[in-house]
């Protein structure tokens, strides 16, 4: 019996068909016309606007032109969205936490949902990279003032910012990470660790923790621990070494005791006993050797210290972080549990 080999593979017909229904799909996407990328900015009233997005109608102009860099295509390929659209899906996205499709639907673009995904990571993407043009923690020539800020809260003297930390919801991402994001609760999240001013600013942050990490190890491994205990050890340091001059304060005031009263002589000889003083001072000490117990002849100040006003040398600063860096940073590792980062530091 003879049989016909019968072929599966599709007619020339019907090839010819499914090239015209692409090319017919490719007309209409091309026909399709998208609305005004500045749409949005004159549809909604500044209020309206500010409701939807949290920003002012002038605040999300300037976002636009130090992100819009990123946003920008070269090219036109796929036909890609206009910079002010991404940045308002991805604000919508962030300000309402709705399904991706629904924001895409929301400024009536026919745009899929793969395409809402991507925005939203490109938008994110370009604002993490300027997590430090927004996030600033204060130096310490601005420490005085952030002091006032929060004593002014409820009266608690030398804050420089209040600590704590907040888990993010997340979905399960299953595999090894699975575990290190659920917390106790149950549930899957990103511990964060966030230092907020007095204005209720963020000041730094730490977002690469799982939640099984629990808030003390994030701030044992973090660098403001680092910093903070830097700044200790070089204060401590620097009060130690200054004590020495109090304690030759009160040798001198206790050996002289002209020093620790009013000198009642014009102004140009009590200059000159207060010299004489310190030169019998030292006089005293390369002759007969300093006193044994030094520290009992510390002099506190007696005189209220005036808080530096002026402005701060930044070369005197750039030394002073020099000298903390090369001489009170720890030697402990900088990171533990690598195993356990979710991410790079955001500080």
């Amino acid at each position: 019996m003879m049989y016909r080999a019968v072929s599966h593979r599709p007619s020339t017909a019907s090839l010819r068909r499914e090239v015209r229904l692409r090319r017919y799909r490719q007309l209409l996407l091309l026909s399709a016309k998208l609305t005004d990328p500045t749409d949005p900015l004159t549809k909604y009233t500044e209020q309206h606007f500010q409701e939807m997005y949290r920003l002012s109608k002038e605040s999300f102009r300037e976002l636009l032109s130090i992100i819009q860099g990123d946003l920008d295509r070269l090219d036109n390929r796929g036909r890609p969205l206009p910079a002010p659209y991404q940045l308002l899906l991805a604000l919508h996205f962030y300000c309402t936490g709705s399904y991706q499709k629904e924001v895409g639907e929301q400024h009536g673009l026919e745009v899929s949902q793969p395409t809402v995904c991507r925005t939203i990571h490109r938008v994110s993407e370009a604002l993490a990279r300027r997590y430090g043009q927004f996030v600033v923690f204060p130096s310490t020539t601005q420490a005085p003032e952030i002091h006032e800020r929060f004593y002014e809260v409820a009266q608690f003297p030398n804050v420089i910012g209040a600590i704590d930390c907040i888990h993010m919801r997340i979905s399960n991402p299953g595999g090894t990470m699975a575990e290190q994001c659920r917390n106790s609760k149950g549930w899957y999240s990103i511990n964060c660790q966030v230092v907020v001013g007095p204005n209720l600013c963020i000041l730094t942050a730490i977002v690469r923790w799982g939640g099984s990490v629990p808030d003390w190890l994030i701030y044992d491994n973090s660098r403001l621990r680092r910093v903070l205990e830097q700044e200790r050890s070089y204060n401590r340091a620097h009060s130690s070494t200054r004590r020495r001059a109090r304690q030759a304060f009160g040798m001198i005031r206790h050996r002289f005791q002209c020093t620790a009263r009013e000198l009642r002589s014009n102004p140009k000889t009590s200059c000159a006993v207060i010299l004489s003083c310190f030169a019998l001072h030292n006089f005293v000490l390369q002759r007969q050797g300093p006193q044994e117990d030094a520290e009992a002849f510390y002099a506190p100040d007696d005189v209220p210290q005036d808080r530096f006003s002026g402005e701060c040398d930044p070369e005197g600063e750039s030394y002073r972080q020099h000298i903390i860096h090369e001489w009170f940073s720890s030697d402990a590792p900088e990171e533990v549990y690598q195993e356990e980062r979710l991410g790079e530091s955001r500080e």
